[in-house]
């Protein structure tokens, strides 16, 4: 009987200790989206992060975490800083080399006055409880993103006591109208990334999830294949059934096509929420899909009014605009 309770008890301890058993997740949902928020031209900056959070609002549910890209003002921090929604937050990556409320800063930040941040951040409506920024040391030589503190931003957060590990990011962008050259930068910067979170020993039974402006068109399944491999990690989007996430149905997509001589009926998927393989995996199978974000209230910017040529053909344009970005932002839920 004494060997039987002991047993009793020990199994009773050993369910109630276990992390794999006590761990009671709730759905998490992770959105990315770069803002557009840049720190040079007229691009309407200030009317359209004015309305990001009605924009915000405006969806059926919150995501309990946004990994922001394109912060690059003041201006855009604030307005985020202000959602009372997103009470906790991280600072921008490469705003500064050193202390700035982060836990640590890795790679190759540089304090020269030209540089400017990287851009991202996290916003989260539960706690963080330690915020982690790397820079990264490969870039292409001559584009603008050489001229940036670009890199990742790593998150703990505690969603109702259970830790969630989220990292945000912001890749090479296309410099000269090729792209064989960034995409091996931009996999040297996940290869950073990863050498970098390996580093911190997250717990493999703890979830470790993944977003950002990758720059990785998913309309070229080679290099898809490759940010997989390289970051270990996994991701369903059924490019079909979704707007890209660089659409061409959305007037700062166009009005930046057109500024810089792109292709008008240019549209792709550039951004993404992955999960790491090697870590707790999703009881569902999390779809990524693309929001068609957009202000409930239209505003007027000058530099849209007028004709277009579109991809669709000609058109007159009044110049009010319910877009708050190029780019529409991502969203996954999971079930850990």
């Amino acid at each position: 009987m004494i060997k039987t309770t002991r047993i009793l008890l020990f199994l009773l301890t050993t369910s109630l200790t276990s992390p794999a058993l006590l761990a009671d997740y709730p759905p998490i949902t992770v959105m990315g989206y770069n803002l557009m928020q840049l720190p040079v031209q007229d691009w309407d900056q200030t009317q359209r992060i004015n309305h990001l959070p009605d924009a915000l609002r405006s969806l059926n549910s919150l995501p309990d975490a946004i990994g922001y890209s394109e912060v690059f003002t003041d201006e855009a921090y604030d307005t985020i800083a202000g959602m009372a929604e997103y009470p906790y937050r991280t600072p921008i990556v490469g705003k500064t080399c050193s202390g700035g409320g982060w836990d640590s800063i890795s790679g190759d930040c540089s304090s020269w006055f030209t540089v400017i941040r990287g851009g991202v951040m996290i916003a989260s409506q539960h706690p963080i409880l330690e915020r982690h920024a790397l820079v990264f040391s490969h870039y292409t030589e001559g584009s603008w993103d050489a001229m940036s503190n670009k890199g990742a931003v790593y998150a703990e957060i505690s969603v109702q006591g259970q830790p969630v590990h989220l990292v945000a990011t912001h890749l090479q962008a296309t410099h000269d109208g090729g792209d064989d050259d960034e995409h091996t930068v931009r996999m040297q910067q996940l290869s950073e990334m990863k050498t970098w979170l390996d580093g911190f020993d997250i717990p493999a039974d703890e979830p470790l999830i993944l977003t950002g402006d990758m720059n990785v068109p998913f309309s070229l399944s080679d290099q898809i294949a490759d940010m997989l491999s390289v970051t270990d990690s996994r991701m369903n989007f059924n490019a079909t059934a979704e707007p890209a996430s660089y659409p061409e149905a959305n007037w700062m997509a166009r009005a930046s096509n057109y500024h810089y001589e792109y292709d008008m009926c240019y549209r792709d998927t550039l951004d993404y929420v992955m999960w790491r393989a090697d870590h707790l995996q999703p009881e569902n199978t999390p779809e990524m899909r693309v929001v068609p974000l957009k202000s409930p209230t239209a505003w007027y910017w000058d530099y849209l009014e007028g004709d277009w040529t579109l991809c669709s053909g000609d058109q007159y344009h009044n110049g009010y605009t319910r877009d708050i970005s190029d780019h529409y932002p991502v969203v996954t839920t999971f079930d850990f």
